[in-house]
């Protein structure tokens, strides 16, 4: 199955729609994940980060 441009614009909305979910997070919540991310996404990679942050989620969104 190829990736289309319909995936595409499926993938780039769903961003914007996380960036605009996360003006309504306190800095207190956000800051430390966004530094943690920054310091580490060119030595890790951000799909392997993903993965470990997805780790730290809560199991009542996993049921959704």
């Amino acid at each position: 199955m190829a990736f289309t441009d319909k995936d595409k614009m499926a993938m780039d909305n769903a961003a914007a729609d996380a960036q605009n979910e996360l003006v309504d997070m306190p800095d207190e919540a956000l800051t430390p994940v966004a530094n943690w991310f920054k310091k580490w996404h060119l030595k890790a990679g951000y799909r392997r980060l993903g993965r470990v942050i997805v780790q730290y989620a809560e199991k009542e969104i996993d049921a959704k």
